[in-house]
């Protein structure tokens, strides 16, 4: 694994473009799945640097609408579209090729539009809920643990397609992509939370391996949608088990207080 596939992670998460535009060969993409938690880990401590700022000028609602609103845009919408599209997909009346075929139209449909609503509903009350030092931990964790969680899906379950997203990120996972990223997500937890952080990565892959199951199950295997998807569902669920260790003290922040 070359350095290129952390600027590809990074290109491909993010709207930063640090290169001229190039063709990615799919095992080189594959590779760069190792890097999504640190990426996350980026992303996160933008987040947090942004509820800093927010915190001296608007309560805490409006102000975690903000977050998630500049976590969609830092992610360019990418993994909500594969919520979007998932959804659509999966409550379509029909075979593979006609779920699959709506999957690709990339048109949001009702069920879309309601799972995008859930999630982004989810997330933004679980930040609001959340008080310092829980939610700036919060911040940076989720993002990193939902980036990971593609990295189970990716072992787990096979391509719907011979082709695209769902196929490239299985060709470069091993032997190294899968290890670096896993050891990269646990020293991220062990680190802001102590040994009890493992339980995170449980939630997270937990969540992912669900809904990544339920797609494969209609679709016979994964989708870059499906990716997304788990992605996303995985962030929220990390928040909301975020807010009950906050309540119930099952988890203690080290640092970002």
């Amino acid at each position: 694994m070359s350095l290129s596939a952390a600027l590809i992670a990074l290109e491909f998460l993010t709207p930063l473009r640090l290169r001229a535009v190039e063709r990615w060969s799919d095992r080189g993409f594959g590779e760069a799945l190792g890097w999504f938690p640190l990426v996350g880990v980026f992303l996160g401590f933008v987040l947090l640097g942004i509820d800093r700022t927010l915190a001296h000028l608007l309560p805490s609602a409006p102000a975690s609408a903000l977050v998630v609103a500049a976590l969609a845009l830092l992610s360019g919408g990418l993994h909500l579209d594969g919520v979007a599209d998932t959804a659509d997909g999966m409550a379509v009346q029909g075979d593979r090729a006609t779920r699959l075929g709506v999957m690709s139209a990339g048109n949001i449909g009702p069920a879309g539009v309601m799972a995008l609503a859930l999630v982004l509903l989810v997330q933004w009350s679980a930040i609001a809920t959340l008080d310092t030092p829980m939610r700036g931990a919060a911040l940076v964790i989720a993002p990193a643990l939902g980036r990971w969680a593609a990295t189970p899906v990716a072992v787990l379950f096979r391509p719907a397609r011979p082709r695209g997203i769902g196929h490239a990120l299985q060709q470069g996972v091993w032997p190294i992509a899968a290890p670096l990223g896993s050891v990269l997500m646990l020293i991220a937890c062990l680190v802001l939370f102590g040994p009890a952080g493992v339980a995170l990565l449980v939630v997270a892959a937990g969540a992912s391996v669900l809904v990544a199951a339920a797609a494969a199950r209609l679709l016979d295997g994964v989708t870059g949608d499906t990716f997304g998807a788990s992605i996303e569902v995985s962030q929220a669920v990390v928040l909301l088990f975020l807010v009950a260790c906050a309540q119930r003290g099952w988890l203690t922040p080290n640092f970002l207080g």
